[in-house]
């Protein structure tokens, strides 16, 4: 007599149709994740997240063969809910909505066939699939220009104690010389999303404290506006001294990588204290 506790067997023909099954209804899902990631550059980066969720999930797979069990009815029931969100998202149009489906079919799939435990390992690599999905455009359009508006107010306070002469009206920084606009770019948009994605990946392979995992997507926003304050505050120093040399495209390109990289080593400098802080590399 077989345990309960033992692993389901699956067929290979189970894995065909299952992988047709999950693939088939999110197919157009994918297709327009596809163009979002080709033209929007606010969510380029999302075209990584599929190969950083298998690379979690690879990590894991000493954990997930160990407590691979029997499933049971309520993964069944998870699949219905996200078939049934999938439909819902169909009339709505909602990309997010698709996104979730997509979590929670994959997630009920994993628990009906490999029991909670499973589950529970691969939760939270799944869900990071959330991060690829763009947001509705009119959230995005409020995040951005309220990220755009505190750049400003920061870098006009920085600028202010250098000693340039600067006066903030809304988004447009006004020197005696030149009128500094503080573009969607320059806010920190761009790199908001990616850096909280990356924030995630680090929290989730970098370290087993769930307090430290909160801190860093804590701090990825943070570091972006920060180093952003950064690209304002150059070229508006530059401005202040060079003129138009501060309108150079090869110039504002620079300090986007920049500023980039400085939000990048940031976060890993942040990850790194404060595993050291904790004694966690003993």
């Amino acid at each position: 007599m077989v345990s309960s506790s033992q692993p389901r067997a699956v067929p290979p023909i189970l894995w065909i149709t299952l992988g047709v099954a999950l693939i088939l209804p999110f197919v157009g899902f994918f297709g327009s994740l596809g163009k979002t990631w080709l033209v929007d550059s606010e969510y380029s980066y999302g075209i990584l997240i599929p190969f950083l969720v298998g690379y979690l999930l690879w990590q894991r797979h000493e954990q997930l063969r160990n407590q691979a069990g029997s499933g049971g009815a309520s993964g069944l029931a998870l699949v219905f809910v996200g078939c049934g969100l999938q439909i819902l998202s169909g009339l709505s149009g909602s990309l997010l909505v698709s996104g979730v489906a997509l979590v929670v079919t994959t997630l009920g799939t994993v628990l009906y066939l490999w029991g909670k435990n499973c589950a529970m390992i691969a939760g939270a690599p799944v869900v990071m699939t959330i991060l690829m999905i763009p947001l509705p455009s009119y959230v995005t359009g409020e995040l951005s220009w309220h990220l755009q508006g505190l750049a400003s107010r920061v870098s006009s306070i920085f600028l202010r104690s250098l000693g340039t002469p600067v006066l903030q009206e809304g988004h447009l920084l006004r020197l005696p010389n030149y009128v500094l606009e503080v573009k969607q770019a320059c806010g920190g948009s761009r790199s908001f999303f990616a850096l909280i994605a990356l924030a995630v990946v680090l929290g989730l392979s970098g370290t087993h404290r769930w307090w430290i995992r909160v801190l860093l997507v804590v701090a990825a926003p943070l570091l972006a506006v920060g180093a952003n304050v950064v690209r304002i505050v150059g070229t508006g120093l530059i401005a202040w001294r060079w003129g138009d040399l501060a309108a150079d495209e090869s110039l504002h390109m620079a300090w986007g990588i920049l500023v980039f990289v400085i939000a990048v080593g940031g976060l890993l400098g942040f990850l790194r204290f404060l595993r050291w802080a904790t004694n966690e590399y003993a």
